[in-house]
């Protein structure tokens, strides 16, 4: 009898086995698509909603586009200015719930007018028609405020010269640029001289070489 028993156990087990392997089987053959697969997706999509926006872009400079996103580092944002077909991208920040508003305003800052977000990171933005968006702080307008500076990364915002800009001594002026890199200048003679240094030291930034077009002045003095 227990020989009996054994065989008996014995064999259950292997039917349970087999009841687990069907079990499994049918899972793994619906699992999800893979990091790849999804980056395949995600750049056709991509593809498909740059060449119906902008279909004056040449394919070879949106697959070039595509692939420098792609290949940028996280957080990242892709944004359109709809009215020239013109693209832009802003990479590496800290967090991916403000890179689509800075890449915006980095965007409209460039190219002087309201643009579309494409994409954050590998998610699309919109599915369907682009609508371009004014950005608000690009308008402020009244007291030096850092909360209201556009598309600086927290790492430039908590920078010693930006924080005491408020109370540093006048004629002063703050140049910016589109990838959101600001440039002080303090103690100056004249507001013009003020401007003029804040620009040049942004002009003569050996990382940018002059890319993505020209710096602007962000604030002269402390205006009211």
């Amino acid at each position: 009898m227990t020989s009996l028993r054994k065989a008996t156990e014995g064999k259950t087990m292997k039917f349970a086995a087999c009841i687990v392997c069907a079990l499994v089987l049918p899972t793994t053959v619906l699992a999800g698509p893979t990091s790849a697969q999804r980056k395949s997706q995600f750049e056709k999509a991509l593809g498909l909603i740059m060449a119906s926006s902008t279909p004056g872009l040449s394919t070879l400079m949106r697959e070039d586009l595509i692939k420098d996103y792609l290949d940028a580092k996280p957080n990242k944002g892709q944004a359109v200015e709809l009215v020239g077909g013109q693209y832009f991208r802003s990479t590496l920040h800290e967090d991916q719930t403000v890179t689509g508003d800075r890449t915006l305003e980095a965007c409209q800052l460039r190219y002087l007018k309201p643009c579309a977000l494409l994409a954050v990171n590998d998610d699309l933005a919109a599915e369907d028609e682009l609508i371009s968006k004014d950005m608000p702080r690009l308008h402020y307008s009244g007291e030096f405020d850092l909360s209201q500076i556009p598309i600086i990364r927290l790492i430039t915002r908590n920078r010693a010269d930006v924080q005491n800009y408020y109370a540093a001594t006048a004629p002063k002026a703050i140049a910016i640029h589109p990838w959101g890199k600001i440039f002080v200048s303090t103690g100056n003679t004249t507001s013009n001289a003020a401007q003029t240094v804040a620009l040049a030291k942004c002009n003569a930034d050996p990382e940018r070489k002059f890319r993505d077009g020209p710096c602007f002045v962000y604030a002269i003095d402390n205006p009211k």
